[in-house]
């Protein structure tokens, strides 16, 4: 990771002692204390973790196609809260980010992260579902009480309903909010890591060598849909059946097949009529 990086690139840290050793660790990367350094190491770690928890998301949802017909909702809750938790998580570590590296702006970049609608889905059905505290409609604190409908939760969730204590219905399409969170978390990393690296490194040489090895030079968003499976597993599946089928000389075509098997974890629908 680049930020790692930062702590021994374009030159070797010696020392005689590991004290010797944090020291100048500590002075490379400009900290005012070596505590800081593992508060640094820590935040790194976990933007790492979260993203791994993130990129299986974004291939899986929360449920992985599979040729069983059953919804395990199990899996599909544990998915679904350790997505929401993944992101709060790495919001967080990259504020710590912001405040360990003095990058400017910390509390515009807070709010930026804390204004996005997956910090409010997060808060409603993965952490204070029975007592949210909604001030959107007035300066007092009301406490909400939320029902997440199990219907929905199909696999990208795309029309997750919230029904609070008043029976308002609240609807979120979650993969498009984690989409959209990671196009703004990896430029609010790139931004930080620019700034921080102009500030630790005296020589530009060295900002775009470190840039051009991890292919950086210009800022470009990753697109996690394009790792999305569960419509290929559906499709393969969906040969093999038809294979099967035709090797016992049946014709696909004329069979009437289930509606609720394609509208599996919220597929379109594939239907086969007879003509």
């Amino acid at each position: 990771m680049i930020l790692l990086s930062c702590m021994s690139w374009g030159s070797s840290i010696n020392g005689n002692s590991e004290s010797e050793i944090t020291s100048k660790i500590r002075k490379r990367l400009k900290f005012q204390n070596d505590s800081n350094i593992l508060r640094f190491r820590s935040c790194i770690d976990l933007i790492e973790d979260t993203e791994n928890a993130i990129i299986s998301f974004s291939t899986y949802g929360i449920a992985k196609y599979s040729e069983k017909i059953n919804d395990d909702y199990g899996e599909i809750y544990i998915r679904l809260y350790g997505i929401l938790n993944a992101i709060y998580l790495q919001l967080n570590a990259i504020i710590e980010i912001y405040e360990i590296c003095k990058v400017p702006n910390k509390n515009l970049i807070k709010n930026k992260l804390k204004a996005h609608k997956i910090f409010e889905l997060r808060n409603i059905m993965g952490a204070h579902t029975v007592n949210f505290e909604d001030t959107k409609k007035s300066k007092e604190k009301t406490i909400i009480s939320f029902r997440v409908t199990q219907m929905q939760l199909k696999a990208k969730g795309e029309n997750l309903h919230a029904v609070d204590n008043l029976g308002n219905v609240r609807e979120y399409n979650l993969y498009k909010l984690v989409m959209s969170y990671n196009r703004l978390s990896e430029k609010l990393l790139y931004d930080a890591c620019i700034d921080y690296m102009n500030r630790i490194f005296t020589s530009r040489d060295k900002v775009n060598a470190l840039l051009l090895h991890y292919e950086l030079e210009i800022f470009k968003n990753y697109n996690y849909g394009r790792l999305y499976k569960n419509d290929k597993l559906l499709k393969a599946d969906l040969k093999k059946i038809k294979k099967r089928i035709n090797a016992d000389g049946i014709s696909i075509d004329k069979l009437e097949l289930p509606i609720e098997i394609t509208e599996l974890f919220g597929y379109k629908v594939i239907k086969f009529k007879d003509e």
